[in-house]
């Protein structure tokens, strides 16, 4: 069968990043609480194209993120971006993980217990031998209004928001450390359940 994909492409031109996104793909995260946590990402993976090939072969992809599925760790994600630059001939590789993170949450009065959501994303890449991992949580919080709180002499109402915050990292760091930082560093963090039925 004819390899297009191999076949010298005379043109001269390079691609920094080809391959495929939006995979929806069940993975397991570890859990600083229980080890580990399911959930279902969406994987976005590029290599560059070198000038002399014609494209690249989208299904290696697949068969690298089915190899790793079981966990997604610094050490994986490192192998996974060796793995990519090695089967696709490629200099860079690059991976974007995104997934919801779920932490259990106790109401701070009457101690209800609710599942908090997350979205949290991993970033890794690999040019030549420089190797960039990153990792990002979103953490729904409120804030009291500046505006309320100037014009009100008893109290202010609070407004909701999402932080952002993205860390580049070399050691393993905990999503949960992570979240706890925005957490104590806003007005009030948030709860799915404030009071029980009982």
């Amino acid at each position: 069968m004819k390899d297009v994909q191999n076949e010298r492409d005379n043109r001269n031109q390079e691609i920094q990043k080809v391959g495929v996104k939006g995979i929806r793909y069940p993975i397991t995260i570890l859990d600083k609480e229980h080890g580990y946590q399911n959930t279902v990402a969406t994987v976005n993976m590029y290599v560059d194209l070198p000038r002399h090939f014609k494209g690249t072969h989208m299904s290696r992809f697949v068969e690298i993120l089915n190899k790793y599925r079981g966990q997604i760790g610094i050490k994986e994600l490192e192998s996974i971006l060796y793995e990519m630059k090695n089967k696709l001939k490629a200099k860079s590789a690059y991976i974007e993980i995104e997934f919801p993170y779920f932490l259990e949450k106790k109401a701070p009065v009457t101690g209800a217990k609710g599942f908090m959501e997350y979205l949290c994303c991993f970033y890794a890449s690999s040019n030549h031998s420089k190797i960039d991992l990153c990792v990002e949580v979103n953490v729904p919080i409120s804030t009291v209004c500046p505006c309320s709180k100037a014009i009100s002499l008893f109290g202010a109402h609070n407004q909701r928001g999402v932080v952002k915050l993205k860390v580049k990292f070399k050691k393993l760091i905990w999503i949960e450390d992570l979240i706890k930082l925005v957490e104590e560093s806003v007005s009030s963090d948030l709860y799915t359940l404030l009071k029980s039925t009982r």
